[in-house]
């Protein structure tokens, strides 16, 4: 098979944010046991593939774009290559090429890395005519990372677990301004911190019920019951951040915003509106602000499945 047979794939790779994050235990194994809202949003990346057969019978990944930078024994999408075609039973003898064309800043709490790698999975999962089931493919999602069983579907939901219990909520949606200052927040050394709380209160599924009967009413239930537990951590150790999202938060508090957060480990950190109207005046105070000059930030929404 030479070049001109090779099978050209894309998809949109969405980012998520999170409503709250909660930690509520710790296993034995280190890992830190959680319960969210996760919603994906129309910010994303644009990820593209080429598959062919490769005379070597040998798997070689090739990579372009956005994301060479990363050692590929690090890049997610080149993991999530080799552990498709490890356990999927196609055999071995492929050429993949794989191009990231990044929107979503890196290292922010968007999970853009997780998406890229769920978006490999699932290209190659449709490409090679589903040889996994569903069970499989999040078993190898959840290998590479936390957060990519839930961008293996397509809905916002309710995560709990390590990140492996999925239960989809439908109903959800809001306009967005996601603002990321000039800074990472290391996602190890936040969960690392002596001071994380990791016995928040369990939150019960069905207050999400809210959100099919109106979309306000879950909102100011999020807020008045729950937080994203990992943002205190994050403004204690870094001042700078907590200086930035004070600007932020007073940018945007005039124009009603239904919640103002933190995403997963930072340091993007979003408000969520009702009306596009809402969010347009929020965009233009954040744009007009000195201090947020340096950092980038998106108009977008909550994604609809």
């Amino acid at each position: 098979m030479n070049a001109s047979d090779a099978v050209k794939l894309s998809a949109f790779s969405p980012a998520k944010i999170n409503l709250f994050l909660h930690i509520t235990g710790r296993r034995a194994d280190g890992y830190h046991l959680l319960q969210s809202v996760f919603c994906p949003i129309t910010l994303g990346d644009e990820l593209s593939m080429s598959v062919q057969a490769n005379s070597s019978k040998e798997l070689t990944v090739h990579r372009s774009g956005d994301l060479v930078h990363i050692p590929e024994d690090v890049d997610l999408t080149v993991r999530a290559c080799k552990a498709f075609y490890a356990n999927a039973g196609v055999g071995m003898a492929y050429q993949v090429s794989v191009h990231v064309n990044k929107k979503v800043p890196e290292q922010a709490g968007l999970g853009g890395g997780s998406s890229n790698a769920a978006t490999v999975l699932r290209l190659l999962q449709h490409h090679h005519q589903h040889p996994l089931s569903a069970g499989q493919l999040a078993a190898i999602g959840l290998a590479l990372g936390a957060d990519v069983p839930f961008f293996l579907q397509d809905n916002s939901a309710f995560v709990e677990g390590i990140g492996e219990v999925i239960t989809p909520i439908h109903g959800i949606s809001g306009h967005l301004i996601v603002y990321k200052p000039p800074l990472s927040c290391p996602t190890p050394k936040i969960f690392s911190d002596p001071q994380l709380t990791r016995n928040s209160s369990d939150v019960k599924i069905a207050v999400f019920d809210s959100a099919r009967r109106m979309n306000s009413e879950l909102m100011a239930c999020l807020q008045a019951n729950t937080q994203n537990a990992l943002q205190a951590v994050v403004s204690r150790n870094y001042p700078d951040w907590e200086q930035q999202f004070g600007v932020f938060s007073n940018c945007v508090a005039k124009f009603n915003p239904q919640l103002i957060r933190m995403s997963g480990s930072g340091s993007a950190m979003f408000a969520l509106f009702a009306s596009p109207s809402q969010l347009s005046n929020a965009v233009v105070a954040v744009a007009d602000a000195p201090e947020l000059q340096r950092g980038q930030w998106f108009e977008c929404k909550i994604k609809s499945s």
